[in-house]
């Protein structure tokens, strides 16, 4: 199982650089799909399969981690982020309500899960995104940002956190 980890999270860490390399900062990973189309049209579909191979290959080890009385919410953290990579075009209104609803599943049944296993991962992870957060909206009101990676892109950052906060646990159990 831990292979299948192993293999999820390298997968999502090489999307998220690749996209930062190519694109810069996203506002939000979601958005790397459009950035993926508008730079040739047809490569949207890595956006999916990094959604789906991730979600799918992290949804057994879940499982097999996950008490009984809480797996359906390792289900749904999985299923979500699988329902996101099926549906990529938020920005169309018939396949938009299912990316944000199945983003919104994903998002917050990971941090129940997470609460449930292992509760004290999530307050360093959303205390040190609150502060970057914070930050960076001052810098930005204040016209002193300097970089691209530290910028105002909550969204960007909240997705990401939830994500290692799951990872975080996941290496705890």
């Amino acid at each position: 199982m831990m292979t299948l980890i192993i293999i999820s999270l390298v997968i999502f860490l090489a999307y998220l650089a690749g996209m930062y390399m190519y694109f810069g900062m996203p506002y939000s990973i979601s958005d790397t799909f459009y950035k993926l189309e508008a730079r040739k049209q047809g490569v949207g579909w890595l956006f999916s399969a990094m959604c789906v191979s991730v979600g799918g290959l992290l949804l057994p080890a879940l499982l097999d981690i996950t008490p009984e009385s809480y797996q359906f919410t390792a289900f749904l953290v999985c299923a979500g982020l699988i329902f996101v990579g099926a549906a990529p075009q938020f920005k169309l209104s018939l396949t938009g309500s299912v990316h944000y609803g199945a983003a919104t599943v994903c998002v917050i049944f990971s941090q129940v899960w997470v609460g449930l296993t292992c509760w004290w991962v999530l307050i360093p992870i959303w205390l040190v995104f609150i502060v970057y957060t914070v930050v960076a909206m001052s810098k930005h009101v204040t016209g002193s940002m300097r970089s691209d990676f530290i910028s105002t892109k909550p969204m960007f950052w909240c997705e990401v956190a939830a994500v290692m906060a799951t990872y975080v646990t996941i290496f705890i159990n």
